[in-house]
């Protein structure tokens, strides 16, 4: 690669987009470009940044501007990382501006239909010469790197659940809450006991119990890998995923509110996400610094025998944000690096491995324990 390459965060300004750039603004070597829809805040993160290692500048670029892929040949990047969430309901743009721009692509979407649906680019971006890569986050990014480093033990995976409990005093982006909200009493279908089932969003209550966090009640929520794992793991029975917010209040309050749209009285959660929003801030102090993500294996060992493997990952001081931006980051230094060099669009399925993103996590509070 000649020169220093070219990264665009975009909505570098935004929950994740500035974790992401405060990271990479710290390597050496590299241009980094902060864009939001407003060019003040992103110069004013830039200028906030440019006392590190990484050259920084900021720049308005609007995903709803029709000129997208000029704006982004402008700034000639070799890869954009998308953080502009919410991604459900959101289209392809951003991806496909990338492709008429001839640059790499990564992003952070956790939108079950968005990531599912993502090979539909595939074609246009062999035929650019580029990569795509959709889902860089915990779902299914961290997920799938869990099963790919535990399939070896089993002759067979039945069943992968996962969960992730995050810390009540986590500051949360107006995207992070209208996700949450957008899949509040609709329904959805999970794979379970080798059938595809209905399941309400934020239902399905059931005790999550994790390491040094205890037992947090916990709902059912939308999520790429209920469509992508029961074909990337052969033979699965059973997929399921639950968040278990801290504050069993906060939790049951989801429940009811899902009913209410369950029987129509509330078509939409996601036009309060404003309210929802504000009035976490101001219960932010409630709760505690702890997080945590836990995925089980069940199945039949090496040697035939029924075995279950908990893995578990835990966060402290507010650090759990940072697990989601981290394979983002893994797999844009792969691109950069010439690691990862086919090119097409695609889920982020088995890209990096656990001790990849361990190491990238090294300087926050964040551990890994299996059991």
């Amino acid at each position: 690669m000649q020169g220093k390459p070219i990264v665009v965060v975009f909505g570098g300004t935004g929950h994740f987009g500035a974790r992401i750039c405060r990271r990479l603004s710290k390597q050496q070597g590299l241009d980094l470009i902060v864009t939001s829809r407003s060019a003040q805040r992103a110069k004013h993160l830039a200028a906030e940044l440019q006392a590190q290692t990484a050259a920084v500048s900021g720049a308005a670029i609007d995903q709803d501007s029709p000129d997208l892929a000029d704006q982004l040949r402008a700034l000639n990047p070799n890869v954009v990382i998308h953080t502009a969430g919410p991604y459900q309901g959101q289209d392809y743009r951003v991806a496909q501006g990338c492709i008429d721009a001839g640059c790499h692509y990564v992003d952070l979407a956790d939108g079950r239909k968005f990531v599912a649906g993502f090979d539909s680019l595939d074609a246009a971006a062999k035929d650019a010469g580029v990569v795509l890569i959709s889902g860089a986050s915990t779902l299914p990014g961290v997920s799938s790197a869990v099963v790919e480093g535990y399939r070896d033990r089993f002759q067979r995976i039945d069943g992968i659940e996962i969960s992730i409990a995050p810390a009540h005093q986590t500051p949360r982006g107006i995207g992070t809450v209208r996700a949450v909200l957008s899949y509040c009493g609709t329904p959805f279908k999970s794979w379970r006991d080798g059938q595809w089932q209905t399941v309400f969003g934020w239902q399905d209550l059931r005790w999550q119990r994790y390491p040094s966090l205890g037992r947090r009640l916990s709902g059912a929520c939308d999520v790429p890998d209920l469509a992508l794992f029961p074909e990337y793991v052969p033979g699965v029975r059973t997929v399921s995923f639950h968040a278990a917010l801290e504050a069993p209040w906060e939790q049951l309050s989801l429940w009811m509110m899902a009913w209410l749209t369950r029987i129509g009285l509330v078509r939409d959660w996601t036009r309060f996400a404003s309210a929802f929003s504000g009035m976490s801030e101001r219960l932010v102090r409630l709760g505690t610094q702890r997080g945590g993500m836990r995925i089980t294996l069940r199945g039949a060992g090496a040697d035939g025998v029924q075995r279950v493997i908990d893995w578990d990952l835990l966060t402290e001081q507010n650090h759990g944000p940072e697990v989601p931006c981290t394979p983002a980051i893994v797999i844009m230094r792969k691109l950069l690096d010439g690691e990862l060099t086919a090119p097409g669009a695609y889920p982020c399925l088995g890209l990096f491995t656990v001790a990849e993103l361990m190491a990238e996590l090294a300087e926050f509070d964040v551990g890994v324990e299996a059991s």
